[in-house]
């Protein structure tokens, strides 16, 4: 019913548009963008706006930056308001209460009306982030975002330490980092990122730990929370040792003076290929590395898998010119030129083999690794109604809370994620 409602609402939308397109155009003049900024986006950020610049060359993109955390809360403000820009940064994980808020339009409608614009060289896993119910097109993804490990190849020879490789085991790479820490000093798990142990609390970091040991984090119905089952403690407790026990994770209050893995404290950093700009940067480069697959689990082979992209908002003044500025995102030309840019991996599969890519200089050497790894890629569970996500609010809140009592407060892992798991199950129930 929702995904109806919703293609009904979007094929309105454009069959009224169709009618004004020419006159829309005439008297739009400034192009309202809202997006994040950082080294993992600026560039893409640039090329969507050159693009759309030289298809239209007298309408002003203006640049409106979204604060970084949770992005909904200013989108949905100007949702209510009817001030939405028109077209804005999305996350996979908004992709679902973006559509039902009234924040974006399914663009399915303007996608099998353009003649230029195809769809089935997409990678499909990563095209069913972008679906409602299994249906319509709510964002036009960037990049072939798969979490992939990234390590110091220096510190691992310098402390004698095995160098992980697409067969290694998550138990071969502790090892080796408890070699590092032992020999060299210093820590392995990069755990803070903008925020104080927020990269040990993605979600994409320690959801495939769950996964890993046989467990999940909610019921497939979406009903039941299931961070106290057995299967779900025992990946978080083989999680949270890397902390508490082996010491090998960055302390949430060690700082590094920057990013742990940036700076050479760290040896691991596990993050999207658009981390290769940032690493790439450094000048000099201060340590030789590279990339590797995600190392296996009990279970097998899990790491989290999302992107970010862009979508067309219910306030568009033309929504067929915010196709134009959006759709670009997908060519072979721009999904090629974000790769050479070190921005990210092209989501197509017609540019796996493209010569260019292929021969793109390291490092990082082994750079096809973050293809290879989307087979070991999952998404992030949703919850239903209005208890937050993965990403924000209260399940969010009540997660990085248990994290906190276990690696700083000492908790056991079964006390603190059964409060967890009851608090968020509370939410649920209403």
């Amino acid at each position: 019913m929702l995904i109806r409602k919703l293609s009904m609402l979007s094929l309105l939308i454009i069959i009224v548009m169709g009618f004004s397109v020419t006159t829309a155009q005439e008297q739009q003049t400034v192009f309202r963008f809202a997006t994040l900024q950082g080294s993992f986006i600026d560039n893409v950020n640039t090329l969507l706006v050159e693009q759309f610049n030289e298809l239209h060359p007298d309408i002003e993109v203006q640049v409106e930056y979204l604060p970084n955390g949770d992005i909904s809360i200013p989108l949905t403000a100007q949702a209510a308001a009817g001030t939405l820009p028109d077209v804005t940064f999305i996350a996979d994980l908004f992709v679902v209460p973006f559509a039902q808020a009234g924040i974006s339009i399914d663009m399915q409608p303007y996608a099998e009306a353009d003649p230029d614009f195809e769809l089935s060289d997409v990678y499909e896993n990563m095209l069913a982030l972008s679906e409602v119910e299994g249906e319509g097109l709510y964002m036009i993804p960037s990049s072939y975002d798969v979490v992939t490990m990234y390590y110091n190849k220096t510190m691992f020879e310098e402390a004698g330490a095995p160098l992980p490789t697409a067969e290694s085991t998550w138990q071969d790479v502790i090892d080796s980092c408890v070699m590092i820490r032992e020999n060299l000093g210093n820590y392995c798990i990069t755990a803070n990122g903008t925020g104080i142990g927020d990269q040990a609390k993605w979600w994409a970091q320690y959801v495939p730990w769950i996964v890993g040991y046989g467990g999940q984090i909610i019921s497939d119905d979406g009903t039941t929370v299931m961070l106290s089952s057995p299967e779900t403690l025992a990946g978080l407790q083989a999680y949270t040792d890397m902390w508490t026990v082996s010491d090998i994770g960055q302390p949430f209050d060690f700082d590094a003076g920057g990013n742990c893995f940036l700076v050479g404290q760290c040896a691991i950093y596990l993050h999207i290929p658009a981390i290769m700009q940032a690493v790439r940067a450094l000048d000099p480069q201060p340590f030789e590395w590279d990339v590797e697959q995600i190392p296996t689990l009990p279970e097998g082979k899990f790491t989290g898998m999302g992107t970010y992209g862009f979508t067309i908002t219910a306030d568009a003044q033309d929504p067929q010119l915010a196709w134009d500025f959006i759709k670009g995102l997908l060519s072979p030309e721009m999904q090629t030129e974000i790769t050479l840019q070190y921005s990210g991996m092209p989501l197509l599969r017609s540019l796996r083999e493209n010569p260019e890519i292929v021969a793109l200089e390291g490092p990082p050497d082994n750079i096809d690794a973050f293809i290879a790894n989307g087979a070991n890629g999952i998404t992030p569970p949703y919850f239903p109604g209005d208890c937050g996500s993965l990403y924000a609010g209260r399940i969010n809140q009540e997660i990085n809370d248990a994290f906190d009592a276990v690696i700083i407060g000492g908790s056991s892992v079964e006390e603190a994620f059964t409060i967890a798991n009851d608090n968020i199950q509370g939410c649920l129930d209403g």
